[in-house]
Protein backbone atom coordinates (compact mmCIF):
# COMPACT_ATOMS: atom_id res chain seq x y z
CA UNK A 1 0.00 0.00 0.00
CA UNK A 2 1.32 3.56 -0.88
CA UNK A 3 1.11 6.56 1.20
CA UNK A 4 -0.96 9.17 0.68
CA UNK A 5 0.18 12.33 0.41
CA UNK A 6 -0.68 16.54 0.17
CA UNK A 7 1.30 18.93 -0.76
CA UNK A 8 0.70 22.73 -2.16
CA UNK A 9 3.65 22.66 -4.48
CA UNK A 10 4.02 26.54 -4.05
CA UNK A 11 4.23 26.72 -0.73
CA UNK A 12 6.81 23.68 -0.95
CA UNK A 13 9.06 25.67 -4.08
CA UNK A 14 8.97 28.84 -1.33
CA UNK A 15 10.30 26.50 1.46
CA UNK A 16 13.02 25.06 -0.90
CA UNK A 17 14.41 28.79 -1.82
CA UNK A 18 14.51 29.44 1.72
CA UNK A 19 16.51 26.22 2.96
CA UNK A 20 19.18 27.72 -0.26
CA UNK A 21 19.18 30.80 0.98
CA UNK A 22 20.17 29.35 4.46
CA UNK A 23 22.62 26.98 3.19
CA UNK A 24 24.44 30.28 1.59
CA UNK A 25 24.98 31.48 5.23
CA UNK A 26 26.13 28.61 6.42
CA UNK A 27 28.29 28.22 3.27
CA UNK A 28 29.54 31.97 3.82
CA UNK A 29 29.84 31.31 7.64
CA UNK A 30 31.51 27.89 7.88
CA UNK A 31 35.23 28.89 6.68
CA UNK A 32 35.85 31.79 8.77
CA UNK A 33 34.21 29.57 11.88
CA UNK A 34 36.53 26.64 10.92
CA UNK A 35 39.51 28.77 10.79
CA UNK A 36 38.78 30.47 13.63
CA UNK A 37 38.60 27.20 15.86
CA UNK A 38 41.77 26.27 14.23
CA UNK A 39 43.60 29.09 15.52
CA UNK A 40 42.37 28.73 19.09
CA UNK A 41 43.41 24.90 18.60
CA UNK A 42 43.24 23.66 22.34
CA UNK A 43 41.79 26.86 23.85
CA UNK A 44 38.59 26.52 21.46
CA UNK A 45 35.77 26.25 24.71
CA UNK A 46 32.92 25.72 22.02
CA UNK A 47 30.51 22.48 22.13
CA UNK A 48 30.73 21.05 18.83
CA UNK A 49 32.46 23.16 16.81
CA UNK A 50 31.64 23.45 12.98
CA UNK A 51 30.05 20.01 13.17
CA UNK A 52 26.55 21.12 13.85
CA UNK A 53 26.61 23.34 11.00
CA UNK A 54 27.65 20.62 8.52
CA UNK A 55 24.70 18.62 10.25
CA UNK A 56 22.48 21.13 9.45
CA UNK A 57 23.70 22.27 6.09
CA UNK A 58 22.84 18.09 5.33
CA UNK A 59 19.66 18.64 6.82
CA UNK A 60 18.65 21.69 4.59
CA UNK A 61 20.34 19.91 1.30
CA UNK A 62 18.43 16.47 2.04
CA UNK A 63 15.14 18.16 2.69
CA UNK A 64 15.03 20.04 -0.36
CA UNK A 65 16.13 16.93 -2.54
CA UNK A 66 12.92 15.41 -0.84
CA UNK A 67 10.30 18.04 -1.50
CA UNK A 68 11.46 18.40 -5.02
CA UNK A 69 10.95 14.53 -5.18
CA UNK A 70 7.73 14.78 -3.63
CA UNK A 71 6.47 18.41 -6.24
CA UNK A 72 7.74 16.55 -9.42
CA UNK A 73 5.53 13.21 -8.52
CA UNK A 74 2.23 14.73 -7.25
CA UNK A 75 2.53 17.14 -9.92
CA UNK A 76 2.77 14.21 -12.76
CA UNK A 77 -0.06 12.10 -10.57
CA UNK A 78 -2.48 15.27 -10.79
CA UNK A 79 -1.90 17.06 -13.96
CA UNK A 80 -3.61 19.83 -13.30
CA UNK A 81 -3.14 23.84 -13.76
CA UNK A 82 -4.90 24.37 -10.06
CA UNK A 83 -3.16 25.90 -7.22
CA UNK A 84 -2.98 24.84 -3.71
CA UNK A 85 -2.92 21.50 -2.01
CA UNK A 86 -2.39 18.98 -4.42
CA UNK A 87 -3.42 15.18 -2.56
CA UNK A 88 -2.10 11.38 -4.24
CA UNK A 89 -0.90 8.19 -3.05
CA UNK A 90 2.40 7.70 -3.84
CA UNK A 91 4.03 4.33 -4.64
CA UNK A 92 7.48 4.45 -2.37
CA UNK A 93 7.54 6.68 0.70
CA UNK A 94 10.89 7.87 -0.02
CA UNK A 95 13.13 8.53 -3.37
CA UNK A 96 15.64 6.31 -1.66
CA UNK A 97 13.15 3.57 -1.69
CA UNK A 98 12.07 4.69 -5.14
CA UNK A 99 15.50 3.96 -6.69
CA UNK A 100 16.28 1.14 -4.81
CA UNK A 101 13.28 -0.69 -6.24
CA UNK A 102 14.20 1.01 -10.07
CA UNK A 103 17.77 -0.86 -9.69
CA UNK A 104 16.04 -4.30 -8.86
CA UNK A 105 13.74 -4.06 -11.62
CA UNK A 106 16.05 -2.83 -14.03
CA UNK A 107 18.25 -6.09 -13.10
CA UNK A 108 15.53 -8.40 -13.83
CA UNK A 109 14.74 -6.35 -17.29
CA UNK A 110 18.55 -6.68 -17.77
CA UNK A 111 18.64 -10.43 -17.12
CA UNK A 112 15.18 -11.36 -19.59
CA UNK A 113 16.54 -9.58 -21.89
CA UNK A 114 19.76 -11.00 -22.43
CA UNK A 115 18.04 -14.27 -21.96
CA UNK A 116 15.93 -13.42 -24.65
CA UNK A 117 19.36 -12.14 -27.05
CA UNK A 118 20.38 -16.13 -26.20
CA UNK A 119 17.14 -17.31 -27.84
CA UNK A 120 15.22 -15.00 -30.06
CA UNK A 121 11.39 -16.66 -29.45
CA UNK A 122 7.94 -15.41 -28.48
CA UNK A 123 8.58 -16.84 -25.00
CA UNK A 124 11.67 -15.74 -24.64
CA UNK A 125 10.10 -12.15 -25.26
CA UNK A 126 7.30 -12.85 -23.58
CA UNK A 127 9.66 -12.77 -20.29
CA UNK A 128 11.20 -9.35 -21.03
CA UNK A 129 7.71 -8.34 -21.65
CA UNK A 130 6.31 -9.91 -17.99
CA UNK A 131 10.06 -7.89 -16.25
CA UNK A 132 8.70 -4.64 -17.80
CA UNK A 133 5.33 -4.98 -16.44
CA UNK A 134 6.79 -4.79 -13.45
CA UNK A 135 6.79 -0.43 -14.60
CA UNK A 136 3.05 -0.24 -14.35
CA UNK A 137 2.11 1.88 -11.48
CA UNK A 138 5.86 3.45 -11.51
CA UNK A 139 5.80 5.56 -14.35
CA UNK A 140 4.84 8.84 -12.70
CA UNK A 141 7.41 8.72 -10.15
CA UNK A 142 10.92 10.86 -11.49
CA UNK A 143 13.18 9.09 -8.69
CA UNK A 144 12.02 5.88 -9.96
CA UNK A 145 12.37 6.76 -13.57
CA UNK A 146 16.17 7.95 -13.60
CA UNK A 147 16.81 5.39 -11.58
CA UNK A 148 15.74 2.79 -13.75
CA UNK A 149 16.90 4.67 -16.91
CA UNK A 150 20.21 5.36 -15.46
CA UNK A 151 20.52 1.50 -14.73
CA UNK A 152 19.45 0.32 -18.33
CA UNK A 153 20.92 2.99 -20.21
CA UNK A 154 20.44 4.19 -23.67
CA UNK A 155 21.89 1.67 -25.10
CA UNK A 156 19.93 -1.02 -23.68
CA UNK A 157 16.27 1.42 -23.48
CA UNK A 158 16.55 1.86 -27.21
CA UNK A 159 16.92 -2.30 -27.50
CA UNK A 160 13.81 -2.90 -25.91
CA UNK A 161 12.33 -0.21 -28.31
CA UNK A 162 13.74 -1.96 -31.34
CA UNK A 163 13.00 -5.61 -30.24
CA UNK A 164 9.11 -4.61 -30.12
CA UNK A 165 9.43 -2.94 -33.06
CA UNK A 166 11.17 -6.55 -35.18
CA UNK A 167 8.64 -8.89 -33.13
CA UNK A 168 5.51 -6.81 -33.11
CA UNK A 169 5.79 -4.21 -35.87
CA UNK A 170 7.98 -5.93 -38.31
CA UNK A 171 8.01 -3.88 -41.78
CA UNK A 172 7.50 -0.43 -39.84
CA UNK A 173 10.72 1.04 -41.12
CA UNK A 174 10.05 4.66 -40.94
CA UNK A 175 7.95 5.02 -37.99
CA UNK A 176 4.92 3.28 -36.58
CA UNK A 177 1.67 3.48 -38.05
CA UNK A 178 -1.50 4.69 -36.36
CA UNK A 179 -2.63 1.31 -35.52
CA UNK A 180 0.83 -0.40 -34.58
CA UNK A 181 1.58 2.69 -32.02
CA UNK A 182 -1.91 2.52 -30.47
CA UNK A 183 -0.36 -1.07 -29.56
CA UNK A 184 2.42 0.16 -28.59
CA UNK A 185 0.94 2.60 -26.44
CA UNK A 186 -0.92 -0.16 -24.30
CA UNK A 187 2.16 -1.97 -24.11
CA UNK A 188 5.95 -1.95 -22.59
CA UNK A 189 6.82 0.96 -25.35
CA UNK A 190 4.07 2.97 -23.46
CA UNK A 191 5.28 2.40 -20.28
CA UNK A 192 8.62 2.90 -21.33
CA UNK A 193 8.21 6.39 -22.75
CA UNK A 194 6.28 7.76 -19.71
CA UNK A 195 9.15 6.85 -17.78
CA UNK A 196 11.02 8.74 -20.05
CA UNK A 197 9.26 11.34 -20.13
CA UNK A 198 8.62 11.50 -15.96
CA UNK A 199 13.02 11.35 -15.88
CA UNK A 200 13.30 13.90 -18.73
CA UNK A 201 11.28 16.69 -17.46
CA UNK A 202 12.15 16.85 -14.10
CA UNK A 203 15.92 17.01 -15.24
CA UNK A 204 17.11 13.72 -13.98
CA UNK A 205 18.38 12.27 -16.69
CA UNK A 206 22.62 12.33 -17.75
CA UNK A 207 23.97 14.26 -20.91
CA UNK A 208 24.50 10.56 -22.67
CA UNK A 209 20.90 10.89 -22.73
CA UNK A 210 20.52 14.13 -24.51
CA UNK A 211 23.71 12.92 -26.87
CA UNK A 212 21.11 9.98 -27.85
CA UNK A 213 18.84 12.30 -29.81
CA UNK A 214 21.94 12.85 -32.13
CA UNK A 215 22.60 9.04 -32.80
CA UNK A 216 19.28 7.15 -32.41
CA UNK A 217 16.76 6.07 -35.13
CA UNK A 218 14.15 8.77 -36.54
CA UNK A 219 11.74 5.68 -35.63
CA UNK A 220 12.94 5.46 -32.07
CA UNK A 221 12.37 8.74 -31.58
CA UNK A 222 9.00 9.58 -32.80
CA UNK A 223 7.69 6.41 -31.27
CA UNK A 224 8.64 8.57 -27.79
CA UNK A 225 7.75 11.57 -28.40
CA UNK A 226 4.26 10.07 -30.04
CA UNK A 227 3.53 7.62 -26.94
CA UNK A 228 4.26 9.76 -24.08
CA UNK A 229 3.82 13.81 -23.42
CA UNK A 230 7.66 14.72 -23.35
CA UNK A 231 8.88 18.02 -22.39
CA UNK A 232 8.65 20.49 -25.12
CA UNK A 233 12.44 21.41 -24.75
CA UNK A 234 12.89 17.63 -25.38
CA UNK A 235 10.49 17.22 -28.36
CA UNK A 236 11.90 20.50 -30.36
CA UNK A 237 15.56 18.58 -29.94
CA UNK A 238 13.80 16.10 -31.19
CA UNK A 239 12.53 17.24 -34.45
CA UNK A 240 15.48 19.85 -34.74
CA UNK A 241 17.98 16.79 -35.23
CA UNK A 242 15.28 14.98 -37.08
CA UNK A 243 14.48 17.59 -39.57
CA UNK A 244 18.51 18.42 -39.82
CA UNK A 245 19.16 14.97 -41.78
CA UNK A 246 19.36 14.19 -44.65
CA UNK A 247 16.50 13.15 -46.99
CA UNK A 248 16.94 10.14 -47.74
CA UNK A 249 18.94 9.18 -44.49
CA UNK A 250 16.40 6.50 -43.43
CA UNK A 251 17.31 2.98 -44.59
CA UNK A 252 14.14 2.89 -46.93
CA UNK A 253 13.11 6.35 -48.19
CA UNK A 254 10.63 5.06 -50.31
CA UNK A 255 7.85 3.84 -47.62
CA UNK A 256 5.32 6.35 -46.19
CA UNK A 257 7.09 8.65 -44.10
CA UNK A 258 4.83 8.04 -40.62
CA UNK A 259 7.90 9.64 -38.63
CA UNK A 260 7.00 13.11 -40.20
CA UNK A 261 3.42 11.99 -39.47
CA UNK A 262 4.44 10.94 -35.54
CA UNK A 263 6.55 14.40 -35.04
CA UNK A 264 3.14 16.39 -35.78
CA UNK A 265 1.32 14.52 -33.57
CA UNK A 266 3.36 15.05 -31.03
CA UNK A 267 3.56 18.89 -31.74
CA UNK A 268 -0.64 18.70 -32.07
CA UNK A 269 -0.57 17.97 -28.48
CA UNK A 270 2.08 20.83 -27.50
CA UNK A 271 1.37 23.55 -29.33
CA UNK A 272 3.20 25.87 -27.24
CA UNK A 273 6.72 23.51 -28.04
CA UNK A 274 5.31 24.02 -32.00
CA UNK A 275 4.86 27.68 -31.47
CA UNK A 276 8.34 27.82 -30.39
CA UNK A 277 9.92 25.47 -32.75
CA UNK A 278 7.97 28.11 -35.95
CA UNK A 279 9.69 31.02 -34.10
CA UNK A 280 13.21 29.98 -32.98
CA UNK A 281 13.98 27.51 -35.68
CA UNK A 282 12.92 28.69 -39.01
CA UNK A 283 14.83 26.51 -40.77
CA UNK A 284 13.77 23.23 -38.88
CA UNK A 285 10.19 24.72 -39.49
CA UNK A 286 10.38 25.27 -43.31
CA UNK A 287 10.77 21.03 -43.73
CA UNK A 288 8.05 20.61 -42.07
CA UNK A 289 5.98 23.38 -44.27
CA UNK A 290 7.90 22.60 -47.80
CA UNK A 291 5.33 21.32 -50.07
CA UNK A 292 7.54 18.81 -51.39
CA UNK A 293 7.38 17.22 -47.95
CA UNK A 294 3.78 17.26 -47.38
CA UNK A 295 3.44 15.66 -50.72
CA UNK A 296 6.11 12.97 -50.55
CA UNK A 297 5.50 12.01 -47.38
CA UNK A 298 3.12 9.26 -48.80
CA UNK A 299 1.13 10.05 -45.61
CA UNK A 300 -2.04 11.70 -46.64
CA UNK A 301 -2.60 12.58 -42.73
CA UNK A 302 0.00 14.34 -42.56
CA UNK A 303 -0.86 17.52 -43.83
CA UNK A 304 -4.00 17.13 -42.15
CA UNK A 305 -2.45 16.41 -38.93
CA UNK A 306 -0.04 19.28 -39.72
CA UNK A 307 -2.74 21.78 -40.37
CA UNK A 308 -4.05 21.37 -36.96
CA UNK A 309 -0.84 21.55 -34.65
CA UNK A 310 -0.53 25.07 -37.25
CA UNK A 311 -3.74 25.97 -35.78
CA UNK A 312 -2.74 24.95 -32.08
CA UNK A 313 -0.23 27.27 -32.58
CA UNK A 314 -1.15 30.49 -34.06
CA UNK A 315 -4.84 30.37 -33.50
CA UNK A 316 -5.57 33.96 -32.08
CA UNK A 317 -4.50 34.55 -28.80
CA UNK A 318 -2.57 31.37 -28.39
CA UNK A 319 0.26 32.18 -26.63
CA UNK A 320 2.40 35.10 -26.10
CA UNK A 321 2.16 37.69 -28.55
CA UNK A 322 5.39 37.88 -29.34
CA UNK A 323 5.91 33.92 -30.02
CA UNK A 324 3.23 33.89 -32.23
CA UNK A 325 4.05 36.83 -34.59
CA UNK A 326 7.58 35.34 -35.10
CA UNK A 327 5.85 32.03 -35.25
CA UNK A 328 3.74 33.49 -38.47
CA UNK A 329 6.87 34.99 -40.41
CA UNK A 330 8.15 31.56 -39.84
CA UNK A 331 5.20 30.25 -41.77
CA UNK A 332 5.20 33.26 -44.26
CA UNK A 333 8.55 33.29 -44.99
CA UNK A 334 8.86 29.69 -45.77
CA UNK A 335 5.35 29.05 -47.74
CA UNK A 336 5.97 32.11 -49.61
CA UNK A 337 9.35 31.94 -50.46
CA UNK A 338 10.98 32.43 -53.95
CA UNK A 339 11.64 28.93 -54.51
CA UNK A 340 8.58 27.78 -52.82
CA UNK A 341 6.73 24.76 -54.26
CA UNK A 342 3.45 25.63 -53.08
CA UNK A 343 2.69 28.00 -56.13
CA UNK A 344 3.90 27.37 -59.71
CA UNK A 345 5.69 23.97 -58.38
CA UNK A 346 5.89 20.52 -60.00
CA UNK A 347 3.43 18.91 -57.67
CA UNK A 348 0.34 20.40 -58.77
CA UNK A 349 -1.84 22.73 -56.77
CA UNK A 350 -2.97 22.62 -53.05
CA UNK A 351 -6.60 22.58 -53.83
CA UNK A 352 -8.42 21.50 -51.26
CA UNK A 353 -5.77 22.34 -48.49
CA UNK A 354 -6.21 21.38 -44.93
CA UNK A 355 -3.17 23.72 -44.35
CA UNK A 356 -4.47 26.82 -46.28
CA UNK A 357 -7.70 26.63 -44.67
CA UNK A 358 -6.33 26.89 -41.21
CA UNK A 359 -4.15 29.43 -42.20
CA UNK A 360 -6.69 31.84 -43.90
CA UNK A 361 -8.49 31.03 -40.78
CA UNK A 362 -6.35 32.42 -37.84
CA UNK A 363 -5.17 34.99 -40.29
CA UNK A 364 -7.23 38.09 -39.29
CA UNK A 365 -4.44 39.26 -36.31
CA UNK A 366 -1.61 39.99 -38.97
CA UNK A 367 -3.67 41.36 -41.41
CA UNK A 368 -2.72 44.93 -40.14
CA UNK A 369 1.03 43.78 -40.30
CA UNK A 370 0.65 42.23 -44.15
CA UNK A 371 -1.24 45.45 -45.05
CA UNK A 372 1.25 48.18 -43.86
CA UNK A 373 4.67 46.17 -45.19
CA UNK A 374 2.96 46.58 -48.40
CA UNK A 375 1.29 50.31 -47.84
CA UNK A 376 5.27 51.30 -47.53
CA UNK A 377 5.91 50.21 -50.32
CA UNK A 378 3.22 51.83 -52.07
CA UNK A 379 3.51 55.54 -50.44
CA UNK A 380 6.87 55.70 -48.55
CA UNK A 381 6.44 59.34 -47.78
CA UNK A 382 3.30 59.09 -45.67
CA UNK A 383 3.72 59.14 -42.04
CA UNK A 384 2.92 55.83 -39.45
CA UNK A 385 2.18 53.38 -42.01
CA UNK A 386 5.49 51.46 -41.01
CA UNK A 387 5.23 48.05 -39.23
CA UNK A 388 6.60 47.12 -35.92
CA UNK A 389 9.61 44.70 -35.49
CA UNK A 390 9.74 41.70 -36.45
CA UNK A 391 6.86 42.91 -39.15
CA UNK A 392 9.22 45.44 -40.79
CA UNK A 393 11.53 42.99 -42.32
CA UNK A 394 8.93 40.68 -44.01
CA UNK A 395 9.44 40.98 -47.36
CA UNK A 396 5.92 42.03 -49.20
CA UNK A 397 6.38 40.11 -52.59
CA UNK A 398 6.49 36.74 -49.82
CA UNK A 399 3.53 38.16 -48.34
CA UNK A 400 2.01 38.15 -52.03
CA UNK A 401 2.94 34.36 -52.43
CA UNK A 402 1.97 33.25 -49.36
CA UNK A 403 -1.93 34.73 -49.87
CA UNK A 404 -1.87 33.35 -53.18
CA UNK A 405 -0.72 29.69 -51.98
CA UNK A 406 -3.35 29.86 -49.63
CA UNK A 407 -5.64 31.16 -52.73
CA UNK A 408 -4.70 28.33 -54.57
CA UNK A 409 -7.71 26.38 -52.42
CA UNK A 410 -11.51 27.77 -52.99
CA UNK A 411 -12.48 27.72 -49.93
CA UNK A 412 -9.42 29.76 -48.15
CA UNK A 413 -9.38 32.59 -50.75
CA UNK A 414 -13.22 32.59 -49.69
CA UNK A 415 -12.10 33.21 -46.21
CA UNK A 416 -8.89 35.37 -47.11
CA UNK A 417 -11.76 37.74 -48.98
CA UNK A 418 -14.03 38.02 -46.01
CA UNK A 419 -11.24 38.37 -43.43
CA UNK A 420 -10.06 41.61 -45.29
CA UNK A 421 -13.19 42.87 -45.93
CA UNK A 422 -14.09 42.32 -42.00
CA UNK A 423 -10.11 44.08 -41.57
CA UNK A 424 -11.40 47.48 -43.26
CA UNK A 425 -14.77 47.20 -41.19
CA UNK A 426 -12.44 47.11 -38.42
CA UNK A 427 -10.22 49.99 -39.74
CA UNK A 428 -13.55 52.10 -40.49
CA UNK A 429 -11.63 54.64 -42.92
CA UNK A 430 -14.99 56.42 -42.83
CA UNK A 431 -14.55 57.76 -39.48
CA UNK A 432 -12.79 60.72 -41.26
CA UNK A 433 -13.25 62.17 -44.39
CA UNK A 434 -11.10 62.28 -47.04
CA UNK A 435 -11.55 66.37 -47.68
CA UNK A 436 -12.22 67.33 -44.29
CA UNK A 437 -10.60 71.22 -43.37
CA UNK A 438 -9.14 69.55 -40.58
CA UNK A 439 -5.69 68.60 -41.50
CA UNK A 440 -5.46 65.27 -38.43
CA UNK A 441 -8.62 64.27 -40.12
CA UNK A 442 -7.01 63.95 -44.18
CA UNK A 443 -3.86 62.35 -42.67
CA UNK A 444 -6.02 59.88 -40.92
CA UNK A 445 -8.02 59.06 -43.53
CA UNK A 446 -5.09 58.64 -45.88
CA UNK A 447 -3.39 56.59 -42.98
CA UNK A 448 -6.32 54.20 -43.37
CA UNK A 449 -6.96 54.25 -46.88
CA UNK A 450 -3.26 53.19 -47.30
CA UNK A 451 -3.87 50.08 -45.19
CA UNK A 452 -7.21 48.94 -47.12
CA UNK A 453 -5.90 49.78 -50.72
CA UNK A 454 -2.65 47.54 -49.52
CA UNK A 455 -4.42 44.76 -48.37
CA UNK A 456 -6.35 45.01 -51.51
CA UNK A 457 -3.20 45.06 -53.28
CA UNK A 458 -1.37 42.19 -51.94
CA UNK A 459 -4.63 39.99 -52.18
CA UNK A 460 -4.20 40.98 -56.52
CA UNK A 461 -1.22 39.90 -56.05
CA UNK A 462 -1.54 36.94 -54.70
CA UNK A 463 -3.83 35.64 -57.33
CA UNK A 464 -1.54 36.14 -59.47
CA UNK A 465 -0.29 32.72 -58.46
CA UNK A 466 -3.66 31.23 -57.73
CA UNK A 467 -4.33 28.38 -60.28
CA UNK A 468 -7.69 29.13 -61.23
CA UNK A 469 -9.53 29.39 -64.77
CA UNK A 470 -10.15 32.82 -66.06
CA UNK A 471 -13.56 33.25 -65.56
CA UNK A 472 -12.84 32.60 -61.65
CA UNK A 473 -9.53 34.66 -61.84
CA UNK A 474 -11.79 37.41 -63.30
CA UNK A 475 -14.22 36.96 -60.41
CA UNK A 476 -12.38 37.44 -57.71
CA UNK A 477 -10.39 40.19 -59.40
CA UNK A 478 -13.52 42.28 -59.41
CA UNK A 479 -14.35 41.18 -56.04
CA UNK A 480 -10.97 42.32 -54.18
CA UNK A 481 -11.25 45.67 -56.38
CA UNK A 482 -14.69 46.36 -55.18
CA UNK A 483 -13.78 45.54 -51.12
CA UNK A 484 -12.81 49.40 -50.40
CA UNK A 485 -15.25 50.59 -52.52
CA UNK A 486 -18.12 48.91 -50.56
CA UNK A 487 -16.82 49.61 -47.37
CA UNK A 488 -16.94 53.17 -48.49
CA UNK A 489 -20.59 52.79 -49.68
CA UNK A 490 -21.50 50.92 -46.41
CA UNK A 491 -20.46 54.35 -44.57
CA UNK A 492 -21.57 56.91 -46.60
CA UNK A 493 -25.04 55.60 -48.01
CA UNK A 494 -27.57 56.16 -45.46
CA UNK A 495 -29.40 52.40 -45.53
CA UNK A 496 -33.21 53.26 -44.08
CA UNK A 497 -34.99 51.18 -45.92
CA UNK A 498 -35.36 47.01 -48.01
CA UNK A 499 -35.36 48.80 -50.81
CA UNK A 500 -32.10 50.99 -50.59
CA UNK A 501 -30.37 48.29 -48.79
CA UNK A 502 -31.57 46.20 -52.41
CA UNK A 503 -30.69 48.78 -54.79
CA UNK A 504 -27.14 49.57 -53.07
CA UNK A 505 -26.82 45.70 -53.59
CA UNK A 506 -27.67 45.59 -56.93
CA UNK A 507 -25.39 48.63 -58.09
CA UNK A 508 -22.73 46.50 -56.33
CA UNK A 509 -23.81 43.17 -58.43
CA UNK A 510 -23.99 45.13 -61.82
CA UNK A 511 -20.24 47.13 -61.66
CA UNK A 512 -18.70 43.95 -60.18
CA UNK A 513 -20.38 42.22 -62.99
CA UNK A 514 -18.94 45.33 -65.40
CA UNK A 515 -15.45 45.02 -63.94
CA UNK A 516 -15.59 41.11 -64.27
CA UNK A 517 -16.45 41.54 -68.35
CA UNK A 518 -14.14 44.13 -68.53
CA UNK A 519 -11.32 41.81 -67.07
CA UNK A 520 -12.45 38.56 -69.35
CA UNK A 521 -12.70 40.38 -72.26
CA UNK A 522 -8.95 41.16 -72.14
CA UNK A 523 -8.00 37.22 -70.58
CA UNK A 524 -10.33 36.34 -73.73
CA UNK A 525 -8.63 38.60 -76.06
CA UNK A 526 -12.01 39.97 -77.27
CA UNK A 527 -10.50 43.69 -76.97
CA UNK A 528 -7.48 45.46 -78.23
CA UNK A 529 -6.92 47.01 -75.19
CA UNK A 530 -3.79 46.88 -73.00
CA UNK A 531 -3.67 45.33 -69.63
CA UNK A 532 -3.06 49.07 -68.66
CA UNK A 533 -5.53 50.68 -70.26
CA UNK A 534 -8.00 47.91 -68.76
CA UNK A 535 -6.16 48.68 -65.51
CA UNK A 536 -7.08 52.22 -66.05
CA UNK A 537 -10.63 51.43 -66.84
CA UNK A 538 -11.19 49.29 -63.51
CA UNK A 539 -9.87 51.98 -61.45
CA UNK A 540 -12.92 54.81 -62.99
CA UNK A 541 -15.23 52.34 -62.72
CA UNK A 542 -15.17 51.78 -58.94
CA UNK A 543 -14.61 55.98 -58.58
CA UNK A 544 -17.48 56.40 -60.99
CA UNK A 545 -19.63 54.04 -58.94
CA UNK A 546 -19.00 55.65 -55.96
CA UNK A 547 -19.81 58.97 -57.28
CA UNK A 548 -22.85 57.92 -59.21
CA UNK A 549 -24.06 55.75 -55.66
CA UNK A 550 -23.81 59.17 -53.68
CA UNK A 551 -25.95 61.40 -55.86
CA UNK A 552 -28.67 58.33 -56.24
CA UNK A 553 -28.76 58.29 -52.52
CA UNK A 554 -28.85 61.93 -52.09
CA UNK A 555 -25.54 62.89 -50.83
CA UNK A 556 -23.38 65.31 -52.02
CA UNK A 557 -21.44 63.75 -54.82
CA UNK A 558 -17.87 64.53 -54.93
CA UNK A 559 -16.59 67.97 -57.07
CA UNK A 560 -14.35 67.58 -60.37
CA UNK A 561 -11.13 67.97 -58.41
CA UNK A 562 -12.16 65.58 -55.38
CA UNK A 563 -13.11 62.93 -57.62
CA UNK A 564 -9.48 63.09 -59.39
CA UNK A 565 -7.48 62.90 -56.40
CA UNK A 566 -10.13 60.11 -55.26
CA UNK A 567 -9.04 58.53 -58.76
CA UNK A 568 -5.19 59.03 -57.76
CA UNK A 569 -4.98 58.02 -54.81
CA UNK A 570 -6.76 54.52 -55.54
CA UNK A 571 -5.10 53.94 -59.03
CA UNK A 572 -1.54 54.74 -56.86
CA UNK A 573 -2.52 52.35 -54.02
CA UNK A 574 -3.90 49.07 -56.32
CA UNK A 575 -2.74 50.11 -59.77
CA UNK A 576 0.89 48.14 -60.28
CA UNK A 577 -0.77 45.01 -58.44
CA UNK A 578 -3.77 44.89 -60.93
CA UNK A 579 -1.77 45.88 -63.85
CA UNK A 580 0.63 42.50 -63.01
CA UNK A 581 -2.39 40.80 -62.42
CA UNK A 582 -3.87 41.26 -65.70
CA UNK A 583 -0.29 41.02 -67.57
CA UNK A 584 0.69 37.49 -66.17
CA UNK A 585 -2.52 36.07 -66.67
CA UNK A 586 -3.58 37.50 -69.88
CA UNK A 587 0.38 38.36 -71.39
Amino acid sequence: MGEFVGIDPLGAEKLIREMEAGKNILGRTRPGLEAAITQAGEGWTGQGGAAGMHRVWAFFHESQQDLKWRIDTIQRIVPTQQKGMLTGTFTFGSVAEAAEAAKLDASAITAALKHHNQFLSGQSWAGVEKALAALKGRTDDPGYSAALLTALGPTTFQKLLRDWMNTQAAGARRGLTPDRLKRAGESSPGLLSRIFATAESSGRLGNEWQKMIETAPSDILTTLVALAPQSGTFLNRVASNLLNRPPNSDTFPTDPNWNLHNLAKAYESNPEAFRRLLAEHPNEAGVMLDAYTIRSSGVPAYEETLARALHGALKPGAGADDMRERAWITVINSIGSEHTWWVGGGIGTFANSPISRVLAQDITPILDKLARGQAVRNSPNVPYLEPREPWDKLNPTVSARFLGALMQDYTAADTLKKAGSDYMKQLDMGRYHPFDPNSYAREAHVNLAERTGALTNLLLAGSTYAEWSDDEHAERMAGFLLMPVDFISNKYLPVDSALVSTGKDKGIDDVKDTMKNLITDYFDKKTPDTARSVAGTLVNEQVEWLNRSLRENGQKALTASETAMMRDAMEGRIHDALLDALERRGG
